[in-house]
């Protein structure tokens, strides 16, 4: 019951924000700016994602490599499409990361390291975005009246670093183990345990987690440029590369709050942010429309390797899967 409500009020978020940001931008309006994208720089656009796609895949293989999960790039990055999929097309309560994982603990047998290695990448994903919005700060701080978002901004790192310092030093994992460990009901206290584990055995190799976070940072400026690019592709010419420097991990963030994959929330930002720079909110909206079509169209792939993997290579249907999850 409580996934149902959950799932309605995601819902609910999502569309009631798009129904308002098309209805403040002019429907007509959001159709004359979107009729003149120019196709050649979509398609580069793609391109660029896909980049990211790859290089994310890079990273996952780095970090399942330290744990002895020794899997082939190819199989990793089919992975890595199915769970986008799954995000843009599938419900909420199963996910993209969370298909990764199950995938990559079916061909593993190691379910507390899959997952672990999941939580890892996000955090370094989440720790490379605000990075970047940090930097950022310094020379778009002048189209801000207001020092709020940098401190948000300023707080959710600092309290990233402190998550992820306390999960790799021994002795603040070991208070954190012992705490976990008095949690006896359903056994949730040492699969939780085991979780963090795979993050903490991290430790002996720290040049791994510099990996990790600077493949993060080189995606997230990939994704950026694909930003620039949708821009380049719509004709508008007052967003700038070093704004989206800021608007792209605002935005992000954003997109981590209760809403249907992002929509409707990250879309606000969009709208929100570049307005800042004379952007009609007609062509702010259209930007951020584009910067969510590049991917649906990318998952579409995952969604025939889906079908190849549930029938070619033994992965159970997607009931099971629910079912195993849950």
């Amino acid at each position: 019951m409580k996934k149902i409500v959950s799932n309605i009020v995601r819902v609910v978020i999502s569309v009631g924000l798009l129904i308002y940001l098309i209805y403040i931008a002019d429907i007509g309006k959001i159709y004359d700016t979107l009729k003149l994208v120019d196709y050649r720089y979509f398609g580069l656009a793609l391109l660029f994602f896909m980049v990211c796609i790859l290089l994310l895949t890079k990273r996952w293989q780095i970090l399942l490599k330290q744990v002895k999960i020794d899997q082939k790039y190819g199989l990793l990055v089919n992975f890595y499409f199915i769970g986008y999929f799954f995000n843009n097309f599938l419900p909420t309560t199963i996910g993209g990361d969370v298909s990764r994982a199950y995938n990559v603990s079916k061909v593993s047998g190691n379910k507390a390291y899959s997952v672990g290695i999941i939580l890892l990448e996000r955090m370094m994903g989440l720790l490379a975005t605000l990075t970047l919005a940090t930097l950022s700060m310094f020379w778009v701080f002048k189209y801000f009246h207001t020092n709020r978002i940098i401190f948000l901004t300023i707080a959710l790192l600092a309290i990233v670093i402190f998550i992820l310092v306390n999960l790799l030093v021994p002795s603040t994992f070991n208070f954190t183990s012992r705490l976990l460990k008095k949690i006896k009901i359903f056994n949730i206290g040492e699969k939780v345990y085991q979780v963090l584990y795979s993050i903490h055995s991290y430790r002996e190799n720290k040049k791994v987690i510099l990996y990790a976070y600077l493949i993060s940072i080189l995606s997230q400026t990939n994704l950026i440029l694909m930003n620039y690019i949708l821009a380049k592709a719509l004709n508008l010419d007052k967003v700038s590369l070093g704004f989206l420097f800021i608007v792209i991990p605002v935005t992000f963030i954003l997109g981590l709050f209760p809403s249907v994959n992002g929509l409707g929330v990250r879309d606000t930002g969009y709208v929100f942010l570049l307005t800042r720079v004379g952007l009609s909110p007609a062509e702010a909206l259209s930007l951020s429309f584009l910067n969510t079509l590049v991917p649906v169209l990318l998952s579409l792939y995952g969604g025939l390797l889906l079908i190849f993997y549930r029938h070619k290579k033994g992965l159970e249907p997607l009931s099971e899967m629910k079912a195993e999850i849950e």
